[in-house]
């Protein structure tokens, strides 16, 4: 294997450990998001949880408020036969009339609470079904981020390892000004460009490759660097997209 060769081989691994890298930012910052609208749609269905729970209880009140204006509007007609003077009958007919009243006026409250429970049990069930909806759609997603985040460390071990398999077959200078190269691209992995018979340009900036270069690199006897980005040249064959471009 040539020298060439085993250079796109390393950059191979350089790209596939950029990328695994920017995973573990990536990541995590995905995992967060489908959480968080998780939780936006899990408190969006408390909320209506808890508007249904309080006109429940409001609506509970308004019965034992009821029933204690009715027990003292009963209690009231029994007292009617028992005063004795027109005193007491005046006191206990306006205390009749009071009690009356709240009672109109608190059925009147209950009907008009209950006439919310609709509303309020539909919105539940909407939101309900919005939090379902999402939790199907992210639930999968999050678990596979998941597993990729807990797999990632591995992943780059086990290509660092690789590279260094090779690099161990790499001359020294040759490694070195390569090494110098992808130092400032770690984010990408990339510190070769790959020109050919048919595409005589670099791959990695686009800049026209001079005579002067093209002929040394396809001599294949030292290294050469692109004048504009500085990515070392690598004589390959044209790919298909090269062909269509």
């Amino acid at each position: 294997m040539s020298f060439e060769n085993k250079l796109l081989d390393i950059e191979t691994l350089d790209i596939r450990i950029a990328k695994l890298e920017n995973s573990k930012l990536e990541y995590p910052q995905k995992l967060a998001e489908l959480n968080e609208t998780i939780t936006q749609k899990e408190k969006a269905r408390d909320l209506a949880k808890d508007n249904l729970r309080k006109l429940e209880k409001d609506i509970s009140s308004a019965n034992m408020d009821l029933e204690a204006h009715s027990s003292e509007l009963a209690k009231g007609h029994e007292r009617l036969g028992e005063v004795k003077n027109n005193k007491e009958f005046d006191a206990v007919q306006k205390e009749i009339r009071t009690r009356k009243s709240l009672v109109q006026e608190t059925k009147q409250n209950i009907a008009k609470l209950k006439d919310k429970l609709p509303a309020l049990q539909e919105e539940l069930n909407a939101k309900q079904e919005e939090l379902d909806g999402v939790e199907a759609q992210n639930s999968p997603i999050v678990e596979e981020l998941a597993r990729k985040i807990a797999s990632i460390d591995d992943d780059i071990a086990a290509s660092v390892l690789e590279k260094t398999a090779l690099c161990s077959q790499m001359d020294e200078n040759i490694l070195k000004a390569y090494n110098s190269i992808l130092i400032g691209r770690k984010r990408n992995g990339k510190a070769l460009s790959r020109v050919s018979q048919d595409s005589k340009k670099c791959s990695y900036c686009g800049q026209i490759v001079s005579p002067n270069l093209i002929k040394k690199i396809f001599t294949n006897t030292t290294l050469v660097a692109c004048e504009n980005c500085g990515s070392l040249f690598v004589l390959t064959e044209i790919t298909e997209n090269e062909k269509t471009s």
